[in-house]
């Protein structure tokens, strides 16, 4: 059974280094400390694809000092236990642009069945600017439509009990 995810996610692997999407993968072998990107990662970190061979060295250099420590907290634990992994932390690419992602990985496995690293996909989780302004937008329509309701409903409950506006609010709140 675990060959089959193994193989399924060597194949997922494969299909991420060709498919264009805002997701990359990435392989790292525990001894020699080699990782392989996908050209999505290395794109997410401002390469052109083939144009660097990644380190350990350079992917802390891209984690943004916030969380440059938790990752290397991160691969220092995975190296010692080969555990799966997840990370959501922001990377800084080659122009300076910040970028967040979730990066996941399982266990990388040798023809023994040894594991020997870990491999696994970037998920890039920046929203771009015009997302942002769509989904506060969105987010700001459905308050202001809630809002209408919120007021009546608080509005019952000071006419019936008396109470404040602020007491309404927290009754609400907590039903």
């Amino acid at each position: 059974m675990f060959d089959e995810r193994a193989d399924a996610l060597s194949a997922a692997f494969e299909e991420a280094a060709v498919a264009p999407q805002r997701v990359g993968a990435f392989r790292f072998y525990f001894d020699d400390e080699r990782w392989e990107w996908s050209e999505q990662v290395q794109r997410m970190h401002g390469y052109q694809p083939g144009a660097v061979t990644p380190t350990t060295e350079l992917v802390l250099a891209h984690k943004h000092p916030e969380d440059r420590d938790q990752v290397a907290q991160t691969i220092a634990t995975i190296r010692r236990t080969g555990q799966p992994l997840s990370s959501r932390h922001r990377i800084i690419d080659t122009s300076g642009k910040v970028r967040s992602v979730v990066v996941v990985g399982g266990e990388l496995r040798d023809e023994r069945g040894r594991v020997v690293g870990t491999q696994g996909f970037y998920i890039d989780a920046t929203l771009d600017e015009l997302e942002q302004q769509g989904q506060i937008t969105v987010r700001l329509a459905e308050i202001v439509e809630n809002r209408a309701v919120i007021e009546q409903a608080k509005g019952v409950l000071m006419a019936k009990y008396g109470i404040t506006a602020d007491r309404a609010f927290e009754i609400l709140t907590w039903r």
